[in-house]
């Protein structure tokens, strides 16, 4: 082979060593986010999720029979709905409170839901809190809802039941 040659070939395991990395972090892209999102199921009155890639719990529900993704929130006292979402779902805040967080304090309006539900279980007359901000398609479902609930833990599971 003559210099040329080798130029060449040089140049085309360079181009095939990049189209090979390329496809790698595509792939590995990929499949991150495709596990990415955690599951649940509802059986025999239980509720079992499966926490996603951030170790978060969620589910889908309804809020006066409009779909929303709910955040288990453990930490959250009460139900947390950003203003834009309450604004969507016809909610009005009554009174101005101010709520700890764990990103400091934060201002907020209460308000009542007619109904919430989640798998087969369906709360009304639920205490919730307007807050300015705050992821808008995702609802923080807090303790004034859990606590009716049984809670527990396995294999990094939440089981939610009656």
């Amino acid at each position: 082979m003559n210099n040329k040659q080798y130029a060449q070939t040089g140049r085309l395991m360079f181009i095939i060593a990049w189209l090979m990395l390329f496809v790698l972090l595509f792939v590995f892209f990929y499949s991150y986010n495709e596990s990415e999102q955690g599951s649940y199921q509802v059986e025999h009155g239980t509720i079992t999720i499966t926490p996603d890639a951030e170790g978060h719990y969620r589910i889908d529900g309804y809020i006066n029979d409009y779909p929303v993704k709910f955040l288990v929130d453990t930490g959250a006292s009460l139900v947390a709905i950003s203003q834009n979402l309450a604004a969507q779902l016809g909610l009005q805040g009554r009174y101005v409170i101010r709520l700890q967080t764990a990103g400091g304090e934060v201002t907020g309006s209460l308000t009542r839901l007619q109904k919430l539900s989640f798998g087969r279980f369906t709360l009304n007359n639920i205490k919730a809190v307007i807050i300015a901000g705050g992821k808008e398609d995702e609802v923080l479902l807090g303790m004034n809802v859990l606590s009716q609930f049984n809670l527990s833990q396995q294999d990094k599971r939440l089981m939610i039941k009656k």
